[in-house]
């Protein structure tokens, strides 16, 4: 992968230093987790998380309910994310981790049918994963922007109000908000090449969803979300071909919507229908 000069030059480092990020970058580790479930029948779906999250904050409904619907998860740090921050977030370090899993799912994991799910920022690089490489089946895009507003403490503050809508509420009969803070603190921030609303423009998601065709594309949005407003959804439908879902969420907020049962539950039985065809046609 890449480290711009200009990336470097963010930071007081010695040549050893830089001469080591750069070696570490030709070669990198992609830190994943792979869950198998235990009757496995080669179906598996990547998961990429958001903007400055990592690859297991607030996702256990998630990964719950696509094991209990048979699929494996490949869940990935991508490049500028948690335990991946020898590399900057660029879209070709980025196309260039989604490649790398999606081959070892296949070359070592011996995966019949893969989907991509994508939150938010990760949802841009889902897409843009589909819609250069055929071998992903079916794609969901969750809370996923088409263009992103500047962030503001205005905007940041309006996304907070949506903790306490009832629905983020109730999450706590399964943990305290103390435990909830004390996992949200684990996050460390992305270090990117350019500011969010400029790498969101650059993923062109719109035209991702045009060039993955008529494979299965699911855009699932809270009606609550302030960070990325719901007409950004509304575009990523209309700009999809055919089979295409449009669901929304109610009260659903930016943060909340991977946590949410019931549309977790009915997002992995939608994936695993769409991969158990995959997996048929192939055969």
């Amino acid at each position: 992968m890449e480290i711009p000069d200009e990336a470097l030059a963010q930071f007081s480092l010695s040549v050893q230093q830089v001469a080591s990020l750069r070696s570490a970058a030709q070669a990198p580790c992609v830190p994943a987790d792979w869950l198998v479930p235990r009757a496995w029948t080669g179906a598996a779906a990547v998961v990429i998380c958001g903007a400055g999250d990592t690859r297991r904050l607030f996702k256990w409904v998630l990964f719950e309910q696509l094991l209990t619907q048979g699929i494996a998860v490949l869940t990935f740090d991508p490049p500028g994310h948690g335990e991946f921050q020898n590399v900057p977030m660029s879209v070709e370090n980025a196309r260039r981790a989604a490649r790398a899993v999606v081959d070892w799912l296949f070359n070592m994991a011996d995966a019949r049918a893969v989907g991509a799910i994508g939150i938010s920022l990760g949802g841009n690089q889902a897409l843009d994963a589909a819609a250069r490489d055929a071998r992903i089946a079916a794609v969901v895009a969750i809370s996923t922007p088409v263009v992103l507003q500047p962030i503001t403490r205005t905007l940041i503050a309006r996304e907070v109000l949506r903790l306490f809508l009832p629905r983020t509420l109730a999450l706590l009969r399964y943990q305290s908000a103390r435990a909830m803070f004390a996992e949200w603190r684990m996050a460390r921030g992305i270090w990117s090449l350019v500011d969010l609303p400029r790498l969101v423009a650059q993923f062109h998601a719109l035209a991702c969803v045009r060039a993955i065709g008529t494979r299965p594309k699911l855009f699932v949005h809270g009606v609550c979300d302030a960070a990325v407003p719901p007409h950004n959804a509304r575009k990523l439908y209309e700009a999809a071909l055919p089979e295409r879902k449009l669901w929304w969420v109610r009260q659903g907020s930016h943060l909340n919507v991977v946590m949410l049962l019931p549309e977790m539950r009915a997002l992995a039985t939608w994936m695993r229908m769409r991969l158990a065809r995959a997996s048929n046609d192939a055969t």
